[in-house]
């Protein structure tokens, strides 16, 4: 580290021409090395005491030279950085990219050491066409990456002359030179560019000027498009060198582009599948069949780049109907209204259940079978549950084709098949469900078997108690919960005997305390069920409790009384009185809603009886 010889704030100074020295430039946080002939195995910046982490290597007036960086990040990604570089390669080589002499630089070793700095895929080529001017005497420089999906050369990166106006536009065959280079693999030299009616002008009007454009070629010898430079409104003139020059460093950087592309893929391949590993167990805490669809589409689409979705669900009779439509509405997805399938169904949902199988229409526009004229690709594939088809997943590309059709179909595979577990074991467990289902409303109407008098009383309060829970905004569990505990409220009478049970006259003291001890037989009946709620055995128990804690079993009072058993008295109390027992006649309806006012505060939560009140009344209303 002999050769140092001293480090200043700021980017100005020096390179010095002597030989086998280590020089520097120094900055508040980074320290650029230089370093002439050969370079050290091991340095270390004795500013900071840091070890020197990037090295990169160019050449200035024939000599080589080292480009070493120490600082805080690893690689210089900064254009701090960067422009740090250029103006030390400049000052080692003055007015070189202009020369014309014998100590013109080599472009190759030149366009390696700016690609190499590079971030990204995209970054290459902004750096490209930054370096093409200043090692040909071009006024502008562009990247034109051919789009196979829509056939077109896309500007994605220029420099210089109007070069924000000229980013981002897609030209066809036809409105470019570019196409010449394309189309042919060879580099293409046009002397009076005005002169051509194909050739391509960002200001809209031909102008003087030359056009030089060299093809980009991936490792293996493919044209993934061309970089160009012209001198549009300059007097110079592009040679041989500066052909030359554009063809290096077109090579460079479309090796460079490849490989970052692949490393690029690669990321995005894994987050694909790190988004897939964690879709399985989401899909699996879900049991209703649309919320699978929902999530499973929502998470294809995150991954395959593809613009909407759509889910199908497929009948016993073939009819198809939309069930999910997922996309970026600014985008102009497709409406529900041209997704709805005709019976029989028809387009590539058609063809998916024709054939059983997935389906990709990489050109959708050009299919015979096309339905909807707004989308480019598109594929399809089954949806299975019990080894029946039982839906329809689609992806949809609004904007352009897709250009990896190959990948899309592995993706929709991997979903699909996720898709189906999680439905199967969402089928399964609503077959449990059902089966659940029915048997609690079987056992509810085997008790109320017993006592012959309250036939139906089972149904009819199972139904007042969902509407009215509904219209407190319960929420889809509270009104299983509800459904359940009305099924079960009265199972604790299996411990009463019939001639309690069905005592034509009035109850003892002690037959009513008998009687009243059938909500705890019942609790203490459900407490060891695993899979009754808590809040279906505080229905059970809690349901004769009063607002004003003279119930029983707990004497509760107020809030403190469970609400879905709150709920629940209402309407168990209704139907009794609305309901003939041999013992006393129906009440009219009119007659039965004042009691319940008439005992709110008292026995029944106000809130819950002015709802119910009101609710009976729209429905007498609209019967």
């Amino acid at each position: 580290m002999s050769g140092i010889q001293r480090c200043w704030s700021g980017f100005g100074g020096k390179v010095a021409p002597a030989q086998d020295e280590l020089h520097f430039l120094g900055g508040e946080t980074n320290h650029l090395f230089v370093f002439r002939s050969t370079l050290p195995s091991e340095l270390t910046c004795l500013h900071n005491e840091k070890p020197v982490r990037w090295h990169t290597y160019t050449e200035a007036n024939a000599s080589p030279l080292f480009l070493l960086l120490c600082g805080p990040t690893a690689l210089p990604d900064t254009a701090r950085e960067a422009d740090l570089k250029s103006t030390l390669v400049k000052s080692a080589a003055p007015n070189r990219h202009r020369s014309s002499g014998p100590h013109r630089p080599k472009p190759g070793v030149e366009a390696q050491t700016v690609v190499l700095l590079a971030q990204s895929s995209e970054d290459v080529f902004r750096r490209c066409v930054s370096l093409a001017l200043q090692i040909t005497r071009a006024t502008t420089s562009m990247v034109l990456l051919y789009r196979p999906g829509l056939d077109v050369l896309e500007v994605v990166a220029a420099s210089g002359h109007l070069a924000e106006e000229a980013t981002g536009r897609q030209l066809r065959r036809g409105e470019a030179l570019g196409w010449r280079v394309f189309d042919s693999g060879e580099v293409q030299s046009v002397e009076r560019a005005q002169d051509i009616a194909e050739a391509y002008f960002v200001s809209g009007r031909a102008q003087p000027g030359m056009y030089l454009g060299v093809p980009l070629l991936d490792p293996e010898g493919q044209v993934l498009g061309v970089l160009s430079a012209d001198t549009t409104d300059s007097p110079e003139r592009l040679d041989a060198a500066d052909a030359q020059a554009l063809l290096l460093l077109g090579q460079a950087a479309g090796v460079a582009y490849s490989r970052w592309l692949a490393l690029e893929h690669a990321q995005v391949t894994a987050r694909q599948f790190e988004r897939l590993a964690t879709l399985t167990p989401e899909l699996d805490r879900l049991t209703r069949p649309e919320e699978i669809a929902r999530l499973a589409l929502q998470a294809l689409i995150e991954v395959s780049g593809f613009t909407s979705g759509a889910v199908f669900g497929i009948d016993s009779q073939g009819q198809a109907t939309l069930t999910v439509l997922e996309g970026e509405e600014y985008e102009g997805p497709p409406s529900a209204a041209q997704l709805r399938e005709p019976h029989p169904p028809a387009g590539l949902v058609a063809e998916v259940l024709r054939t059983g199988s997935p389906q990709l229409v990489p050109d959708y526009m050009s299919w015979s079978g096309a339905r909807v004229h707004s989308i480019y690709t598109a594929a399809a594939a089954p949806l299975r549950s019990r080894g029946q088809v039982v839906g329809v997943i689609g992806l949809m590309h609004t904007r352009h084709r897709h250009e990896a059709p190959g990948e899309i179909m592995t993706l929709l595979g991997m979903v699909a098949a996720r898709i189906d577990q999680a439905l199967e074991r969402a089928s399964g467990l609503e077959y449990l469900h059902q089966t659940r289902e029915a048997a609690l409303r079987a056992l509810g109407r085997v008790l109320e078997g017993r006592d012959g008098d309250t036939f139906g009383h089972t149904d009819r309060v199972t139904t007042l108690a969902l509407q009215l829970g509904e219209a407190l905004g319960r929420s889809p569990e509270d009104l299983q919960h509800l459904r359940w505990g009305a099924y079960l409220h009265d199972i604790g009478k299996v411990a009463v005997g019939d001639d309690v049970l069905r005592k034509p006259g009035e109850l003892t003291a002690a037959e009513r305390r008998l009687m009243q001890r059938h909500v705890v037989v019942g609790d203490d009946m459900l407490r060891d069920e695993v899979f009754v709620p808590r809040a279906v055995r505080e229905v059970v128990r809690h349901h004769h409790e009063r607002w004003d804690g003279s119930g029983y079993p707990d004497r509760l009072a107020g809030e403190a009384i469970p609400l879905l058993a709150r709920i629940f008295s209402v309407v168990d109390v209704y139907d009794a009185l609305v309901s003939e027992r041999p013992y006393k006649r129906a009440w009219p309806q009119s007659e039965a809603l004042a009691e319940l006012e008439r005992c709110a505060g008292s026995q029944f939560d106000p809130q819950i009886v002015e709802v119910f009140v009101n609710l009976e009344k729209a429905c007498s209303v609209l019967l």
